[in-house]
């Protein structure tokens, strides 16, 4: 039978983590057809084995899909891939080390969606899990029980993946298809999360069902000036697409970003980095006339942290 909905699970070397993420999604009280589809983007630990472990045994209304690739594809193409392999009308998300903390996550959020069609998104609050005490068990980001803007949304970076369940018509909009079409967009789920607010409301919920596992070898943990310049890739594409405030908040963080990571290169002496920093603060010159309007001189402001 056709599945309700399409969980996508995108993993690599997370032998540690992929058993208590599974467990977490086949603990689920819901009675519909799900399809699970794992994507192992060639894991060099023991990932694989321990999928192959946990789906030996899986509840009666779950088809598992499990891709473990040959090669290295690389987050966001790992994301693509899975995508084209979804049927069902809902999706939901959790990566390789995130978990479900809550057997009725899944029928919370498909009954309210069910009993709102103008709902594109659901979302929920997420709980950090970390051995660092500045960000165990704390909340990812105060989730309220109500309808969020797409400007909400961007402005403060809300919405945590392992909380997101979304109609699959999202990926036909015309949003999805010119925005997400870049394989080295970083961050590639709050850009879908903006796709979707073209087509419909975005709900949040203020329970928390998930665990953002903020470690080391996470995608958004930690700072490098590489990433923060795909960063600024990624907030480029937003801005040009969404326009209105959302390009304004798009502009302000490439400049705020460039300026940081332009101060940061040349206190390393990497000369190469800096030009391409400074590249951006050229291409924003509108951001940078109001800021050295408002602030002086900025040859004095350049060694300071942005605003934000």
């Amino acid at each position: 039978m056709h599945p309700k909905v399409s969980i996508i699970v995108l993993t690599y070397n997370h032998q540690d983590f992929i058993g208590k993420n599974l467990g977490g999604i086949f603990m689920q009280d819901f009675e519909g057809n799900i399809e699970l589809i794992i994507c192992n983007d060639a894991s060099t630990d023991n990932t694989d084995a321990k999928i192959r472990q946990k789906i030996a045994d899986v509840p009666a209304n779950f088809k598992v899909k499990y891709f473990n690739h040959p090669k290295n594809l690389g987050a966001t193409p790992n994301f693509y891939f899975a995508l084209k392999k979804a049927t069902g009308e809902f999706l939901a998300f959790c990566e390789g080390d995130d978990y479900w903390t809550d057997a009725a996550k899944l029928s919370v959020q498909l009954k309210l969606m069910d009993g709102n069609p103008d709902c594109a998104l659901t979302f929920h609050q997420v709980i950090n899990v970390s051995t660092h005490s500045e960000y165990d068990g704390k909340i990812f980001a105060e989730i309220q029980d109500r309808e969020y803007s797409a400007t909400e949304i961007y402005r403060h970076w809300i919405i945590h993946t392992a909380s997101v369940v979304m109609r699959r018509d999202v990926l036909e909009s015309d949003a999805f298809k010119v925005t997400l079409r870049d394989a080295d967009l970083l961050y590639f789920d709050t850009i879908l999360f903006l796709a979707a607010s073209t087509t419909g409301k975005l709900i949040g919920i203020s329970c928390t069902m998930s665990a953002y596992r903020r470690h080391e070898q996470g995608i958004s943990f930690g700072h490098n000036l590489n990433k923060d310049l795909r960063h600024n890739t990624l907030d480029q594409t937003i801005g040009e697409y969404h326009k209105g405030k959302i390009k304004n908040l798009a502009d302000w963080q490439i400049f705020s970003r460039s300026r940081l990571g332009f101060s940061l290169a040349i206190k390393k002496r990497n000369i190469m980095t800096a030009a391409k920093f400074l590249f951006w603060i050229l291409k924003k010159y509108k951001i940078l006339t109001i800021y050295i309007i408002k602030n002086g001189s900025i040859k004095d402001r350049f060694s300071q942290q942005p605003a934000t």
